[in-house]
């Protein structure tokens, strides 16, 4: 696969304008060495011309426009939002600059080798080099020279080649570009370029330094807030380099102190900002990802862990206690022995002591051990936290990724997980990598568990799973600073992909036509900054950053917008990355706001989207109206643009045009505002005495003649509740950060559902008896013959059923029984008090225009339903609800898909809402049916889950209470192949 570049993007092009017309029609000398660049003249009144002009017509806000000269080379800045294509923009501008004014030799420093290695990557490329030349027309050819750390040897010193290569290109040669590529540390941790004692050097140079700064180069600077001018790389640049020009180009700049006492405050630090595409920008333009953040809430909404930070000598075991009160992040340590309560830490461990502290690990007093540098859910009885966080990255990415491969070209998403513990990865010789070994588990659970869900058209997904299920570890790739010195050759592999393959990441097959199954990246923030893919849509932080570090830097290496199967950018359309963090960070939507926000300065360009809603805000219809008002008095030029000497009396009559992020690109996914489809009168005034009966509260009563032995009653117990052994549950919480375009056009947060995940913590059986033993008073010995016969006759009962999860929803169903005495004979009565508001009516009766579309079905089909079909939208939560609702059947009169949660009926396994309700006539309509279908996207009923088996025939007998009560209803389940028509066909009967 090759990357498709595009050579007209309008955001790029401007920021390469930019720098090119800064010295337009200044003075030139040729070079007094065939060796050196030409050389501007800096007092050149045209330059500072220039300069103004660029910023001006490019919007820079005024308090950074003129010219700013904080050392003696001439100083550029170009702000690009990660994302927007900054290597290619500076890439572009060597070549622009050597085709306007002769410059060719170029000094380009990045700040770690990762960065290094991407950039590396990219100018060697031969296609890249082929866009440039066959594309955009440059008639050059690109000259990378990468520098290398070298060791030192014994005997004779050779000058580096690389610098050699770079210093010894002429410049009278027309037709190449000579880029020297190197990190920081070989500014300042290396005595290669610094060293005079080399057996030969050229051109007579024997120091590097002084051959380099010979070139008069310009010198370009990547990630600059890590070059602050006051660092020691920053200074050997100025001092050693001595480059005429200094660009810099990125998302984040540094900033210095100005002022005292009152009026001290940190300012950025820019030299001459030529073109600001801020976050802002960059989110309103779809030049990059929306963000939606998540994390997980605590069980018992405490939101408290506690995090074993050190184990010292098996003699003690540090512990953090990490919790939120009032919107307050608190921590605490404590150091425990073997023998000390862990209530001593937190109360929510009340009863469990520290049993024995190992090398590495430490175990307590019910059975759990755990290691350095795990975190613990305090109200979620020693769950691992982060292993829970894990799982939900999974379930996220592979929505993503089956939605993906359903398109014409596929897109390969990946996702990228930020860790704590190098050897929970890669483990050692005297420790397993437990992370890894857990993250493989849940790996093959959740693809298994997605296989048996795939309809029959998703064949090639189903072959990409299997072909994963096959090679489950080289799903997994690590990157960590260690590994440049690892011989595995298996860790270098995975290096080699990550860091230097990043199209081969994306392919879906390898050349000799194999799947290519390596999609979840894991590392310690070694590629926080510099490295990216486009592909990766979920981010999961396992650790701290260390640092209050910048909220867009974190989220930076996902925001590219992707490519597909044949290496194409995709835009014009809504795709999110994937945040997930811990509740520690349940703000972090809320400060990414705060940030972008934050970087908005000035407001400079009125949009078409903002004049529309500034309209309809003040009843000016249609919005062209607005457009000419602003244009008349002047608040706004032709081309959009807010005349600076009116931008104050605009905001002041209209505040709504005060810059920031559009709506939906930035949200907080628990807490959301659902998208909303709209319900159509005509076909619900159809449905309306189906729906409102529907709505009628039921009650089930148990019948008082039960009379049954106690080990028998357990045991039914046990059956009817097999769900109780799916584990422990924990809901995440979404943010997704977006713009109140109808307010401020500013950024805000948005939530929106998040996601409710099974988790089990397990226990030895032995303890698992005595936990139920003690909580219910029940024998040992009974409670455990009727677990031998639930195995023996229901299903089989592994090490995995015995879990934290299954002893509380053992003592909730028993507690139950205790209260109704057993729950096997029921009957169903109607509620004297019902109800008057539901899902689509409100109390008085009237039908609301709208709802969420969650409600209805989390996928959306392209295109309008039929005209008999309740809502305007295709919303599904399956292939087959979307097969139901495309499906024409001549004798439905109306259909529509029953809101989640809207008509409660009470079963043996808690509330159940089937799934369609349709009202059916004969031909010649005589005859009017109302059916009520519950859709299962499964091959066999046998394939049902137990707790889905007690709901359908708890329905069954709702709605022959119906029946009985004088409105008739038929109910029927649908499985996989199954159509519409013919169950229709079957009841018309």
């Amino acid at each position: 696969m090759e990357f498709v570049l595009e050579s007209s993007l309008p955001h790029q092009q401007r920021a390469v304008d930019a720098v090119a017309e800064v010295f337009d029609h200044v003075a030139m000398t040729t070079p007094p060495k065939y060796y050196a660049n030409p050389c501007f003249d800096r007092r050149d009144a045209r330059l500072l011309d220039n300069i103004l002009r660029v910023q001006r017509e490019r919007s820079v806000p005024a308090k950074y426009r003129g010219r700013s000269q904080p050392s003696k080379a001439l100083g550029l800045d170009i702000k690009m939002e990660t994302g927007t294509g900054k290597t290619y923009v500076y890439t572009k501008t060597m070549y622009e600059l050597h085709r306007r004014y002769g410059f060719n030799k170029f000094i380009l420093v990045v700040p770690s080798l990762s960065i290094k290695a991407g950039t590396a990557q990219f100018l060697l490329d031969a296609s890249v080099q082929r866009h440039f030349r066959d594309v955009c027309g440059y008639q050059a050819e690109l000259v990378p020279c990468v520098l290398e750390a070298q060791k030192r040897a014994k005997g004779r010193q050779f000058f580096p080649s690389v610098v050699s290569e770079f210093v010894k290109g002429s410049c009278q040669s027309s037709d190449r570009i000579f880029v020297l590529l190197l990190n920081m540390q070989l500014l300042t941790g290396s005595q290669m370029l610094k060293r005079d004692d080399y057996d030969y050097g050229p051109e007579r140079f024997y120091r590097p330094f002084a051959a380099l700064k010979a070139t008069r180069p310009f010198v370009l600077i990547d990630e600059p807030h890590r070059f602050q001018r006051t660092q020691a790389a920053y200074r050997t640049i100025e001092k050693e380099l001595l480059p005429q020009c200094i660009i810099r180009y990125g998302a984040t700049f540094p900033t210095v102190v100005q002022g005292r006492g009152k009026k001290r405050a940190e300012v950025k630090d820019y030299a001459n900002l030529l073109y600001d595409l801020n976050a802002c920008a960059a989110f309103n333009q779809n030049l990059i990802k929306g963000v939606i953040k998540e994390h997980f809430e605590a069980p018992s909404g405490s939101e408290e862990k506690v995090k074993i930070t050190k184990i010292e000598s098996k003699k003690a075991v540090r512990l953090q206690d990490i919790r939120r009160e009032e919107k307050r992040l608190i921590k605490e340590s404590y150091t425990l022995a073997a023998g000390d309560a862990l209530s001593l830490v937190s109360p929510a461990f009340r009863g469990l002591m520290v049993r024995e502290i190992k090398r590495n690990t430490v175990v307590f007093s019910n059975g759990v051990e755990k290691r350095t540098g795990e975190e613990l859910d305090a109200s979620a009885y020693m769950t691992s936290y982060q292993e829970a966080m894990l799982d939900l990255a999974l379930k996220r990415h592979f929505q993503v990724e089956r939605q993906n491969f359903r398109r014409p070209f596929k897109i390969k998403p990946l996702a990228f997980f930020f860790i704590d513990d190098i050897a929970a990865f890669r483990g050692t010789e005297s420790e397993q990598p437990y992370l890894r070994e857990f993250f493989e588990r849940a790996l093959r659970r959740q693809m298994e568990e997605l296989l048996r869900e795939l309809s029959p058209e998703e064949d090639e997904y189903r072959a990409y799973l299997k072909a994963s299920l096959a090679d489950i570890s080289g799903c997994l790739g690590g990157y960590f600073a260690q590994d440049h010195s690892e011989s595995d050759p298996e860790v270098q592999r995975e290096m080699q992909e990550i860091l230097y393959g990043k199209k081969e990441l994306l392919t879906i097959r390898r050349p000799d036509g194999s799947y290519n199954v390596r999609r979840f990246l894991f590392s310690k923030w070694t590629l926080k900054e510099g490295w990216d893919n486009p592909n990766i849509f979920t981010i999961t932080k396992l650790r701290s950053s260390g640092s209050e570090i910048s909220k867009l830097q974190e989220v930076g290496r996902g925001l590219r917008l992707p490519v597909d199967e044949n290496g194409n950018r995709i835009a014009g359309e809504a795709f999110y990355l994937t945040y997930i963090v811990d509740f520690t960070e349940a703000d972090f939507a809320e400060k990414l706001v705060q940030e972008i926000n934050h970087d908005v300065t000035e407001v400079t360009l009125v949009t078409t989207a903002q004049i529309v809603t500034v309209a309809k805000a003040y009843g000016i219809q249609p919005p062209e109206l607005l457009k000419a008002e602003l244009l008349r008095d002047g608040f706004i030029d032709l081309d959009d643009r807010v005349r600076e000497e009116r931008r104050s009396e605009l905001l002041e009559k209209y505040p709504e045009f005060a810059a920031g992020v559009e709506r939906g690109k930035i949200l907080d996914a628990n807490h959301q505002k659902p998208q909303e489809v709209h319900v159509r009168p005509a076909p619900y005034q159809e449905l309306k005495a189906l729906w409102e009966k529907l709505n009628q509260r039921y009650l089930f009563h148990y019948d008082k003649d039960i009379e049954k032995e106690l080990p028998e009653a357990l045991f039914q117990l046990l059956r009817e509740h097999s769900g109780i052994f799916s584990g422990m549950v924990l809901h995440s919480e979404r943010a997704k950060i977006q713009g109140d375009a109808a307010q401020t056009g500013r950024m805000m947060v948005a939530r929106e559902s998040g996601m409710t995940v099974g988790f089990a913590q397990h226990l030895s059986y032995g303890v698992f008896l005595r936990r139920l033993s003690s909580a219910t008073n029940l024998p040992l010995p009974l409670l455990h013959d009727i677990f031998v016969r639930y195995a023996r006759e229901v299903a089989p009962l592994g090490a995995a059923a015995f879990t934290e999860a299954t002893v509380q929803g053992f003592l909730s169903v028993f507690l139950d029984w205790q209260e109704t005495h057993l729950l096997s004979r029921f009957h169903y009565k109607q509620m004297p008090r019902q109800d008057k508001e539901t899902k689509l009516t409100y109390a008085d009766g009237a039908l609301k225009p709208s709802l969420p579309q969650a409600d209805v079905g989390i996928y959306v089909e392209e295109g309008l339903p039929l005209a008999k079909y309740l809502y305007d939208v295709i919303a599904y939560d399956s292939p087959l609800e979307k097969q139901n609702i495309l499906s024409d059947i001549e004798n439905v009169s109306v259909y529509g898909k029953i809101p989640r949660r809207s008509i409660a009926i009470p079963t043996l396994a808690g509330m159940y809402s089937p799934d369609f309700m349709y009202v059916v006539k004969k031909k010649d309509g005589t005859t009017e049916l109302n059916v009520v279908i519950e859709t299962k996207d499964v091959k066999k009923r046998e394939d049902l889950r137990g707790d889905e088996k007690v709901k359908i025939r708890c329905a069954e007998r709702f709605f022959e209470s119906l029946k009985e009560d004088g409105f008739a209803v038929k109910f029927r389940t649908q499985i996989r192949h199954e159509e519409m028509k013919n169950i229709l066909d079957e009841l018309m009967e």
